[in-house]
């Protein structure tokens, strides 16, 4: 009962590192030329990072 557990706690744990180590990852400067922001309509997110 408790192998479960533990796997679905590593697994969350990974997760949310690799989540937090994307976040610091600056986008590399030869992918900031693909997305113009001022003709982006790929999504309606207000957040985005593209639309400032």
């Amino acid at each position: 009962m408790l192998v479960p557990i533990i796997v679905i706690g590593t697994l969350v744990l990974v997760y949310v590192g690799t989540y937090a180590l994307n976040k610091k990852v600056p986008i590399p400067e030869e992918c900031r030329d693909l997305t113009d922001a001022a003709t982006c309509t790929a999504c309606h997110n207000f957040t985005c990072s593209y639309k400032k």
